[in-house]
Order: C-alpha cells, then sequence, then structure tokens
C-alpha cells in the first residue's frame, strides 16, 4: 500500500508540475506527444459539442472502441473479449457456440434489451429467444470500430434498444494481405487469412477464418467456418460496399454444474451434464451500403437480407433433454438523408423497414436425435416499418441541441400450430421522442443531459401461449421504457480524460404471467438507476492507464410475489481497471504492445427473493505482442481464479449452478502480412 501512494504521488505530481521532471528536450517530446493524444481522445472530448450524425455527437454516454484499441485488446477467441472493457458492460458466455453471447447494459440483462448492429443490420433476432443475437462469427479481422450508445438517444434506433445500442463496423479494407495461425490451451487452432488491395478502384477485402477447440470439460467441443467477402467501389456521389458472408457452426454443450456439488466432489468441474447435449447452426447474409463520398451530408443507405438455422439441445436435470429447432429468413433497408442548410443545423429524415419469416419447434429429445414430445410449434411473420427524423442545432458555440422522434408499427402474425385457436395477429404501435443538450463551458469539456424513449415488441410465446390453458393475449402491445440521464466528459491537464454519467430508468412493463388468468398482462413495472465512471491518464503516447466503475440498482416495482423486488442475473456493480503500453522504433518497422487488465462483475441475484447470491466474478486478462516488419507475434492470456464463481448463474431444484471456467487460457500466434 505505502509502494501504491508513492507512485500516486508522484503521477499527480508529474500532471501539476511536469517541469520538476522533465528536460527541456523532453518537454519538446511532450508538445508531440500532446498532439498524438488529442487525435485519439477527440472522438469522445471534441465531437459531442459538434455538428455530427455519428454517435459521438449525442448528448448521451458513448464508448467508441477503435481498430487499434481492437488491436491492442487482449484477446482469447471470443469478441466478448473486446467489449469487456466497456464501462457498465455486463457480457456473459453460454456454452451454445455463437448463440451463447448474452450483452446487457444499465440493468438489462441479455439481448433483448440492447440493439446490435453490423454495419447498420440488426442482428437482434425473433426465431431463438426474443431478441437473441449471433455474434460469435465477428473477429479482429473484420471490425473497424464498435459504437455503444448507453440509454435509447438515438431516433436511428428502435426495438430492442433499452439500454443501448451496439453497432459494429466492419472494414473496408486494409493497408496489406496477411495470414495468421494461432493454437493454445484445450487443443484450441486457429487460422485466418485476409485478402485487400486499396490501391484498387474496386477495393477487396475477404477474410477466411476456420477456428476449432475440444474445451476445457468434457463435451465442450467447438467448430467455425466462415467467409467474409466484401468490396468497395465509388458510385454517384459516394461509396458503395457490397458484402457477402457465410459461417457454419458446430459445438458441444458441456452445461450446467451445481456450485455444491462440486465442492462436494459429486461432480468434477471439467464434467459434462449430457454427453448427446449438443448443437449446429449456420448463416449467411448479404449486405449494401451506401454513404455520402468524404462527409456526412447526403443519403445513407443500407440493404439486407439474411438466413439463420440453428438446432439445440441441452439438459437441465431433473427435466429430460429439451431441443430446438429454428429458422428465420429476414431483409430490410435503413434509409436517412442528412440535410445540411448551415453549419450549425443539420436535419435528418429516414425509414427503416424490416420483414422476418421465422419457424420455431421445442420438443423434448433422447441423445439429441430421438424426439419424444413436441411441446411447441410456431410458424410466424413480424413486419415492422418506422419513419424517424433527428434534428441537431448549434445556436451558440458552447451550446448545443438534440432532438428526435420515432413512429414504429408492427404486424405480427402468429400461426401456433399445435394450438390454433391461440393463433392471431397484433398490430401495435409506439412514438419514441428523444430531447437532450449539450454545454462546453471550456475547450474539452462538455456537460450532456437528455431524456427518452425506447420499447421491446413481444415475442410470439408471450402472444400466443403453447398451452391448451392459457389465453393468447394479441392486445399485450410494445413494453415502453422512459429514462433520463445526465453526464460530463473532459479532458484534463491534455491527460486525464474522465466521462461521468448518472441515468434513471422506468421501465412501464416487466411482463409477467397472471397465474389467476393465465394470460401475460402489462400489470409489472420496474426501476434502474445507476452511475457510470470512466478515466484514462495518458501519461505519455506510450503508456496508458484506464479504469471504470459503474453501479446499477435494479427492482421491480410491482412483484408478483411481495418482498420478490430483484432483476436475476444484475451485477451490483462492474469494474475494470487496466495498464496499456506500446512502443514503436526502427522507423515504425519493430513495434511492442503490452495490455493488461482486470475485469470484475459484482454479487448477483439468482432469484427474485434475493435468497441465492451468486458471488462476484474476476478476470485478468494479458495481451503481449511483437511486431518485426511483415512478421507479428502475440500471446493472449486469462487467468480465471475463482473455481465457484461465473459471469452468469442458474438455479437447479433451488440451488445455484454455474458454467465453469478453466484458470488459464491462452492462444498464442503467429501473423504473416504481404
Amino acid at each position: 500500500m505505502k509502494s501504491f501512494r508513492i507512485v500516486v504521488a508522484a503521477f499527480l505530481l508529474s500532471l501539476i508540475c511536469p517541469e520538476l521532471l522533465f528536460s527541456e528536450e523532453e518537454k519538446k517530446e511532450q508538445v508531440n506527444v500532446m498532439e498524438e493524444i488529442l487525435v485519439e481522445t477527440e472522438r469522445v472530448v471534441e465531437k459531442q459539442d459538434k455538428i455530427t450524425i455519428r454517435p459521438e455527437g449525442l448528448p448521451a454516454q458513448v464508448d467508441i472502441i477503435t481498430k487499434d484499441e481492437i488491436q491492442r485488446t487482449p484477446y482469447t477467441g471470443d469478441v466478448l473479449d473486446i467489449l469487456r472493457k466497456v464501462p457498465g458492460l455486463n457480457v456473459q458466455k453460454y456454452p451454445r457456440g455463437d448463440m451463447g453471447h448474452q450483452i446487457g447494459l444499465r440493468g438489462f440483462i441479455g439481448n433483448n434489451g440492447v440493439a446490435v448492429f453490423v454495419d447498420g443490420v440488426p442482428v437482434n433476432t425473433l426465431h431463438w429467444w426474443n431478441g437473441q443475437v449471433e455474434i460469435g462469427w465477428l473477429i479482429p479481422e473484420m471490425i473497424e470500430r464498435v459504437e455503444v450508445i448507453k440509454g435509447p438517444f438515438s431516433a436511428l434506433y428502435g426495438n430492442f434498444a433499452l439500454g443501448g445500442t451496439i453497432n459494429f463496423v466492419t472494414r473496408k479494407s486494409d493497408p496489406s494481405s496477411s495470414l495468421g495461425g494461432y493454437g493454445g490451451s484445450f487443443a484450441t487452432g486457429r487460422g485466418v487469412g485476409v485478402f485487400s488491395d486499396p490501391s484498387l478502384q474496386y477495393t477487396p477485402f475477404l477474410v477466411w477464418e476456420g477456428y476449432i477447440r475440444d474445451g476445457y470439460r468434457e463435451n465442450s467441443d467447438y467448430q467455425r467456418g466462415q467467409f467474409f467477402n466484401k468490396v468497395t467501389f465509388p458510385l454517384w456521389q459516394g461509396d458503395v460496399s457490397v458484402r457477402a458472408h457465410y459461417a457454419a457452426r458446430t459445438w458441444s454443450d458441456a452445461g450446467y454444474l451445481k456450485i455444491e456439488e462440486m465442492k462436494k466432489g459429486i461432480v468434477s468441474r471439467t464434467s459434462a451434464v449430457n454427453l448427446t447435449d449438443r448443437g449446429d447452426s449456420e448463416m449467411a447474409d448479404v449486405v449494401v451500403n451506401y454513404s455520402p463520398h468524404g462527409g456526412e451530408e447526403g443519403l445513407h443507405a443500407t440493404l439486407y437480407y439474411s438466413y439463420l438455422w440453428n438446432a439445440t439441445g441441452r439438459t437441465f436435470p431433473p427435466s429430460p433433454q429439451a431441443r430446438r429447432d429454428s429458422s428465420e429468413n429476414y431483409c430490410g433497408w435503413r434509409l436517412l438523408y442528412d440535410y445540411r442548410p448551415f453549419d450549425q443545423l443539420s436535419l435528418i429524415a429516414g425509414n427503416e423497414l424490416r420483414y422476418d419469416s421465422a419457424k420455431t419447434n421445442d420438443m423434448s429429445s433422447l441423445n439429441y436425435y430421438t424426439i419424444t414430445k413436441v411441446k411447441s410449434l410456431y410458424d410466424f411473420n413480424q413486419f415492422n416499418t418506422a419513419f424517424f427524423v433527428q434534428g441537431q442545432y448549434k445556436p451558440f458555440s458552447f451550446f448545443k441541441l438534440v432532438g428526435g422522434l420515432r413512429y414504429d408499427t408492427f404486424n405480427i402474425d402468429v400461426n401456433n400450430i399445435l394450438y390454433p385457436q391461440n393463433s392471431g395477429n397484433a398490430y401495435p404501435d409506439i412514438w419514441s421522442p428523444k430531447i437532450g443538450l449539450v454545454i462546453t463551458p471550456y475547450q474539452d469539456i462538455n456537460i450532456y443531459a437528455n431524456k427518452g424513449t425506447g420499447f421491446l415488441s413481444p415475442s410470439p410465446s408471450q402472444l400466443s401461449p403453447a398451452s391448451a390453458t392459457q389465453k393468447a393475449n394479441f392486445d399485450l402491445g410494445l413494453a415502453k421504457l422512459d429514462t433520463w440521464d445526465v453526464g460530463i466528459n473532459a479532458l484534463l491537464f491534455k491527460r486525464l480524460q474522465i466521462n461521468i454519467d448518472y441515468y434513471n430508468t422506468l421501465y412501464q412493463r416487466e411482463q409477467w404471467l397472471n397465474p389467476a388468468t393465465l394470460v401475460y398482462e402489462n400489470l409489472g413495472a420496474s426501476k434502474r438507476t445507476g452511475v457510470e465512471v470512466e478515466a484514462k491518464i495518458f501519461l505519455t503516447n506510450e503508456l496508458t492507464f484506464y479504469g471504470s466503475w459503474a453501479d446499477v440498482r435494479a427492482r421491480l416495482k410491482n412483484p408478483q410475489t411481495p418482498g420478490a423486488v430483484y432483476i436475476t442475473g444484475q451485477p451490483e456493480d462492474i469494474s475494470t481497471v487496466g495498464i496499456n503500453y506500446q512502443k514503436a522504433w526502427a522507423g515504425g518497422g519493430q513495434q511492442a504492445v503490452f495490455d493488461f487488465c482486470y475485469a470484475r462483475s459484482g454479487r448477483k441475484p439468482v432469484d427474485t427473493s434475493g435468497a441465492l447470491i451468486g458471488s462476484q466474478f474476476d478476470r485478468y486478462l494479458m495481451k503481449v505482442s511483437y511486431r518485426y516488419k511483415k512478421w507479428t507475434a502475440s500471446v493472449d492470456a486469462c487467468f480465471t481464479p475463482r473455481k465457484y464463481a461465473a459471469d452468469t448463474y442458474t438455479t437447479q431444484s433451488g440451488e445455484i449452478a454455474i458454467i465453469p471456467y478453466p484458470t488459464w487460457d491462452v492462444l498464442a500466434g503467429i501473423r504473416y502480412q504481404f
């Protein structure tokens, strides 16, 4: 502790009196260092007061993960590694292939509270659980940047955007092509090839990847193969990118184990629940993006078609193996025009359309392939169209006003094949206004406040229960959310970047089943309040310290059972702290990178009464890489010290069960650029 205080005191002294620690030559070098730092922090500090349609211009808490940050981030084979440093982002991994990714924001657990996009294409699907996302196919070589918008404060996004929105932007090109080979713990193998030539008018960007892993536990192997092909070329007054992607995955599912049984030695941490639990999936999509060349003003368009298919089987003792087969085809567009009559004003008008056709089949199975009972069988279509407007006006140099309005309408047609009396149609709609402001009293300091509305569409099973005793409720409507937040971000002393945000959310309908009428009703309500704090300290252009802390209080206001007020799975707090060092020399021909991060997820209620509490979950993530000319060697590692803790908990027969993690997980490899 004493040495830690000495380090902190020396650091504070360097902020206040840097001339005491540096020579004249070093001071001159610092000028260049600060200029480079400003380039890095401009996306957070400076753009919020600018007229821009990029997320950084919203009066909200926005985190941007750049391509350089992705390359520096520890990565052991899962896209969630890229997201773990985002303040307040609650990421959870289930052993269910690429379907096992759960992302939570601001007290909303799972994926039906976070809208997720890839290149502006929605990836929240309807064929599995309502809002489930499949993003495990995303790999660092594909991603240009990740945009994380906290809260429903952009009129450009609608359904599922309760806790916020995440948009993955894929690359259009790379400076050079490359081949990479990686191997790691538990017989992990990964090969990836990238082909790109930005000098061509029709610029190709091709990423082909194969991934295999035996897994830490019995029955936990995973295989993936995929082809990601994109070409970008000029057209009219802008650039067009055409993308075609295909991925196939197969995996085995080790399942959840009871903590007490592991402690007593009844089962091993590496045991599997059922050796026949497994899954298969494939996906394909075609995406066309158009954007103005050299600026934001003008037409922005996205057209897409996606196909997904999944078949999974899992056992939850004492229940028999449950299997679900599902498929979905969906297509749509997003069109918007950014009009700039003068520099201080931006007006956006747009239309969004999405059509889904999906099938789901829930069954009881034996050894995966033998079906013993069909429990539900749905064939449903959902059509959603929206019109939105959003404006930004800056009447003064220190003040910007942002407002938006969105109108969504749905046509949901559910064919309940097993219980046709519960089939029918629903036609919900909603207006969702947004308004906010940004005040910039001094350069590099922004104070913002906003208020907005979000919503969530109902699932087919909520509208049309798979039961002869439960009645359909096609008047259920959309779950509505009202929220506001205030915050500040600043760059102090040209070295210290700070972001602080407080939010308050009222979810007007926690959907629940009335036990008396056996009908889903809009009687529940919940409240979520929280604070997020993030800091980065740029000691030099080579050395950065970073950390964040987020606290969330999430409670049900009208619980079915008195006293059962907890929202399960929501950690009481989330925090990270880390250090990044990168050094280039020999004219940029050599570079070394070191990144170390400690990520902590606080205790979680496992049931609504709070009688079962999951302990905190800790992870230590590290990356070391060295580049010599065209060769780059890297080692990524994850250390998980707690044997009986996890990022997700569930209950089995009144006891807490988890998915055990290995103590160490390592991935090492080498990449050659040509």
